[in-house]
């Protein structure tokens, strides 16, 4: 049970540095007045590109997991993968929406 908790403690600070880092440097990006249109445009596309290729690399592990594993449980957790990845998309493009 400690091992567990060290784990989530573990797992827990990473993202947290990890979102602190990526917080402070477009803090410090826009302190420096380098987020402009085109930085924005740039990043726009990088997302896209990352969100297509993350789904076509879901969308084969899921046919992996059946085809070759022939397991329910890494069937049904690339499942809710698919379903959070595809939900996360539905949000954005609603905030993204409303925005414009």
């Amino acid at each position: 049970m400690n091992e567990f908790i060290i784990n989530v403690f573990m797992w827990l600070a990473i993202g947290l540095f990890t979102l602190a880092i990526i917080f402070l440097n477009h803090r410090y990006l826009k302190k420096k007045k380098m987020v402009d249109e085109r930085f924005e445009k740039i990043h726009h596309i990088g997302r896209s590109y990352a969100w297509i290729a993350s789904a076509v690399i879901i969308f084969i592990v899921w046919f992996i997991s059946l085809a070759i594993f022939e397991s329910k449980l890494a069937f049904f957790l690339i499942t809710a993968i698919w379903v959070g990845h595809n939900i996360s998309y539905i949000v954005g493009a609603a905030i993204a929406q409303s925005k414009n």
